[in-house]
């Protein structure tokens, strides 16, 4: 496993096997994801010209919010998942930067240094391979090889954030959107004091209202007693809409392969992608190279009046 650079000088990381894990930023212009966001946003050259035209008026008139109003792929992140209606991606834009205005969260400083941790630990990783959706995999242990002294759930969550963020940034996966998997095997009784209620609640808030992401699915696997504990804590402030998108599958892998397809998923999830383990070194790595769109979303947003 290696970083590597494409003709172009961009960064990837080569597993073997033809497997990499590389970011694409450029718009999509194949049939197949021009016909599928016609169909499902509304994304046609007429109605994408004219929610761009309407959302600028609306952020023009908004002195309180700093974002950069003539960059038209910032703007499509969140027109997107608001299937270009302008004042819906308004009040998303709104709602996501207020939820950065938060201390008590973890969404206000991103950079790879402050998420190095997380993924050298391997507990975060962003899968090399889209389903066969389109959609972007990130994976998260909360089980047995999570050690809660090295990475806090708080620094999980930050680490998680800053995978969506950059992915949230490919045109591709805006469109597709996003699934979570994630693994609670031989998960301790220590590990549920990590879980406050009220930053549970703070990350599902996050969400289910105001991420600029379509997260499809979050698949839960080798749940147990101690998850049905943990369970107790955010059933309360999950939405009808999230209910129905979190899925548990115990630990029956043909019951998550009925909704991930086997060949985009790596052995240790039973599926038929052969490569090694994430080297989490190397995925920092990696994202350092992105270090300054990291930097350009963290200068956005509402100003700090504290």
């Amino acid at each position: 496993m290696a970083l590597r650079f494409d003709g172009n000088k961009l960064p990837y990381i080569d597993l073997g096997k033809d497997v990499h894990l590389k970011l694409d930023f450029t718009e999509y212009s194949d049939k197949k994801s021009l016909d599928k966001a016609q169909e499902e946003l509304r994304e046609t050259p007429e109605v994408v010209e004219t929610a761009l035209k309407e959302l600028r008026v609306l952020l023009s008139d908004d002195k309180d919010l700093k974002v950069p109003i003539e960059d038209d792929a910032f703007l499509k992140k969140f027109l997107r998942p608001r299937k270009y209606y302008p004042e819906s991606a308004y009040e998303l834009l709104k709602s996501y930067h207020k939820m950065k205005t938060r201390k008590d969260f973890v969404m206000d400083n991103i950079s790879t240094e402050a998420i190095k941790i997380a993924l050298e630990e391997r507990v975060v990783q962003l899968l090399p391979n889209r389903d066969s959706h389109g959609r972007r995999i990130i994976f998260l242990e909360m089980g047995g090889k999570w050690d809660c002294s090295k990475v806090p759930f708080t620094e999980m969550i930050r680490a998680a954030h800053a995978l969506l963020t950059i992915a949230s940034l490919e045109p591709l996966t805006q469109l597709n959107g996003l699934i979570y998997i994630v693994n609670f095997d031989k998960m301790k009784l220590s590990q549920l004091g990590q879980f406050s209620p009220k930053f549970v609640k703070h990350c599902l808030e996050y969400g289910q209202k105001s991420a600029s992401m379509r997260v499809k699915a979050i698949h839960i696997i080798n749940n147990a007693k101690v998850f049905d504990m943990l369970f107790t804590i955010f059933k309360p402030f999950i939405g009808k809409k999230w209910s129905q998108r979190i899925l548990l599958h115990s630990s029956n892998m043909a019951s998550l392969h009925k909704h991930v397809d086997q060949s985009c998923l790596p052995t240790n999830l039973e599926g038929s992608c052969e490569y090694p383990e994430m080297d989490g070194k190397v995925l920092v790595e990696f994202l350092e190279h992105y270090q300054d769109r990291y930097d350009a979303l963290n200068s956005y947003g509402y100003a700090d009046k504290s």
